[in-house]
């Protein structure tokens, strides 16, 4: 090789190489078995460990528990394989935080077309996940109580609605609206109103079993499932319980407030075997609640369509206030 040529090959190799060290992305390259046998400066970066606790181990050290060991068998499958592999892992740092990579590991082999070793290129994607999960959780959540809101009790009720069908199990629903809550509003001022559905949320979610879901869907009114009901006689307790609980006094900004509540209770398969069918009986049931004067619950019954006219939908009940 003439010796111009053999110093071109050598300064591209040490660019290489620098290239490599430097890297903005995180790399490393391991043996056939698995061992770390190089890695750059972001990997040590990212992961919090140094070159000498990583050289001679394998990337199990940074194993976080939430892939599951079929997951990294079909990883191992797929690479000794001499094949590209893709995906998101979870990774644990040294401190023993979590972060999130977009990962590309790619086979390298020999002339007779043996893998001999792996290199993986690694973006951190941690913030991006974090933020995909902020906005999926501001579009679920309800933002002044952060119980779910209209749109996630939607999707959660047809789930449950489709189980309880499957099953052959019983499910209520429950809507829930507060007495006289406007002159509390009209009287203390929005502050403490917003501070009163604050504690009413609380209250519910507390008053509720682990498996039951509460929900804000406008306004004062709230929206509870409950899910695998032995009898229908737990979903009359449990109302009866919300009742009570709401009607005890509420101390807001050193002021004692009184406010009740009223229920309506609609019944799958009896009162509905659709979500929104379901919502608009309980709905109705609440009504006539309120007509009976407040602070008690209905369970739906079909002559309650004739009662009260003037009730509109929850939808545009939500709407109007």
């Amino acid at each position: 090789m003439h010796p111009s040529h053999r110093s071109d090959k050598a300064a591209l190799e040490s660019l290489l190489a620098h290239a490599l060290t430097s890297a903005a992305s995180a790399i490393v390259i391991t043996d056939r078995d698995g061992k770390i046998v190089w890695i750059n400066e972001a990997f040590t970066r990212l992961c919090g460990y140094g070159a000498d606790e990583l050289i001679g181990r394998t990337p199990a050290i940074l194993k976080s528990g939430k892939q599951a060991g079929l997951f990294y068998a079909q990883l191992w499958k797929t690479i000794l394989a001499g094949e590209v592999w893709q995906g998101e892992i979870v990774d644990q740092r040294k401190d023993g935080s979590l972060y999130t990579v977009d990962e590309i590991i790619t086979p390298l082999v020999d002339r007779q077309g043996a893998v001999t070793h792996f290199i993986a290129i690694q973006h951190d994607v941690t913030m991006r996940k974090q933020e995909s999960e902020r906005d999926h959780q501001l579009a679920c959540q309800d933002f002044l109580t952060s119980l779910p809101n209209r749109a996630n009790f939607s999707s959660v009720h047809q789930q449950a609605v489709l189980q309880a069908q499957n099953s052959h199990s019983v499910l209520a629903t429950l809507f829930l609206d507060l007495d006289n809550f406007k002159p509390v509003n009209d009287t203390l001022g929005h502050g403490v109103g917003d501070e009163l559905l604050i504690a009413v949320a609380d209250r519910l979610r507390s008053a509720v079993r682990h498996t039951d879901l509460v929900a804000r869907i406008g306004g004062d009114e709230f929206a509870i499932l409950l899910t695998e009901l032995p009898s229908v006689d737990v979903a009359r307790q449990l109302a009866q319980k919300l009742v009570d609980t709401i009607a005890r006094s509420f101390i807001l900004q050193g002021q004692k407030i009184h406010v009740s509540a009223s229920i309506g209770i609609a019944v799958y398969p009896k009162d509905g075997k659709e979500p929104e069918a379901l919502l608009k009986h309980a709905d109705k049931a609440m009504y006539h609640a309120k007509c009976e004067g407040g602070n008690n619950y209905q369970f739906y019954t079909p002559d309650m369509e004739s009662a009260c006219p003037e009730r509109t939908s929850p939808r545009a009940a939500a709407v109007k206030r």
